[in-house]
């Protein structure tokens, strides 16, 4: 009679597995009338944000419309940190840069305005360009507590032309 321990052993292993391991998915709907970005700009955007608890990485797919490329913060595209940013609001006073999307071929000008795709983002090589103290699982816990803004950074408005929370789909 067949042993049931090899059956039993593959079975909790696959159960052992990172089953809590998932890829999560958030939408940002960005403009210039809510906080914080009450800039009165008529551009808009809206995001795609998947966030693979895994492996650790972040992918953005962000079409933006009535900002060019050229109005992106040039102070922030020079720096490794780019023009286009996370924001964790953990209380009203207490607002940090969670996750940079560094300026690169990643952006491409559109007819209205841009799109960026960032695929397979390394939070933890994000967090390092800005020194940020907040670990993977503060990024996560702030994304699916809808603490988290997407900010767009233009010349004309060096603190965010446009801005969106971040929401889970």
């Amino acid at each position: 009679m067949p042993r049931p321990f090899p059956i039993v052993a593959i079975a909790a292993i696959a159960l052992a597995s990172p089953a809590a391991a998932k890829t999560l998915t958030f939408r940002a709907t960005l403009g210039g009338t809510t906080a914080p970005a009450t800039t009165g700009s008529p551009a808009s955007g809206k995001a795609v944000i998947k966030v693979d608890t895994s492996t650790k990485r972040v992918s953005v797919e962000l079409d933006v419309t009535g900002i060019t490329l050229d109005q992106l913060s040039k102070n922030l595209i020079a720096k490794p940190v780019g023009p286009i940013h996370f924001h964790v609001y953990r209380t009203a006073d207490d607002v940090e840069l969670i996750l940079p999307l560094p300026y690169g071929p990643n952006y491409r000008a559109t007819k209205a305005g841009f799109h960026v795709t960032v695929r397979g983002y390394d939070y933890a090589a994000g967090a390092k360009l800005i020194n940020s103290g907040a670990d993977f699982e503060e990024f996560v816990n702030a994304m699916r507590g809808q603490r988290v803004v997407l900010n767009i950074h233009t010349d004309k408005f060096p603190d965010g032309e446009i801005s969106g929370k971040v929401m889970p789909r």
